[in-house]
């Protein structure tokens, strides 16, 4: 689940690129860029995106007023589950700052200039809900693992260790082989962060 707020000053943008630029931010292939994502969980998940477009008519930067012939700003806030939002900053603020730096007429703008600020707001746990109930970070993984649930029961599957979610198998999966046992993760970062910690316990036990 991820509210994703667009502030840009009102009229800086047409109203085209502004709209692509919105639909970019809500896409959720791009925000996982470089990890794969499985068909149902792009479901789920974009079922869950939302983005708003704000336009304020008064936006001032350094005690000045910009106008409407002014080069564009922008502010994004994205609201994700609390528990996620540590893992989840650095991600998504190359992500909206690349996917601005693309609509921008000079590309290299937002990486020289601060135009495009970036907020990770972590919701309370608890404090968010869909079909009329409350959902935390663990009800999103219940609702991200729905369509893997068959495959599951009838071996197709496995539970990632560490966040929870069901991963379907084949050759693509991200797995990794302990002490025996083959696990399967959603991604490479949850892979490392597994192995990081069996080894933190291994340093930890007595000899």
């Amino acid at each position: 689940m991820m509210f994703i707020e667009l502030f840009v000053p009102e009229g800086t943008l047409d109203p085209e690129r502004l709209r692509r630029l919105a639909e970019r931010l809500g896409t959720v292939a791009e925000l996982t860029e470089g990890e794969k994502i499985y068909e149902g969980w792009e479901q789920v998940l974009g079922s869950l995106f939302q983005v708003v477009v704000h336009e304020p008519r008064v936006w001032v930067v350094d005690q000045h007023a910009l106008g409407a012939d002014a080069a564009p700003r922008y502010m994004v806030r994205f609201h994700v589950p609390g528990p996620w939002r540590k893992a989840m900053s650095g991600a998504v603020v190359a992500y909206a700052t690349k996917v601005i730096s693309e609509v921008e007429a000079d590309s290299g703008r937002p990486y020289r200039e601060p135009v495009v600020q970036v907020q990770v707001m972590g919701v309370t746990e608890g404090s968010m809900g869909v079909f009329g109930k409350a959902v935390g970070s663990e009800g999103i993984v219940e609702m991200m693992s729905d369509p893997y649930r068959e495959d599951l029961a009838q071996g197709r599957a496995a539970r990632d260790p560490l966040c929870g979610v069901i991963v379907p198998l084949n050759d693509d999966t991200v797995t990794l082989e302990w002490e025996g046992t083959l696990h399967a993760f959603c991604c490479s970062d949850c892979r490392e962060e597994f192995l990081r910690k069996q080894r933190k316990r291994e340093e930890k036990a007595p000899a």
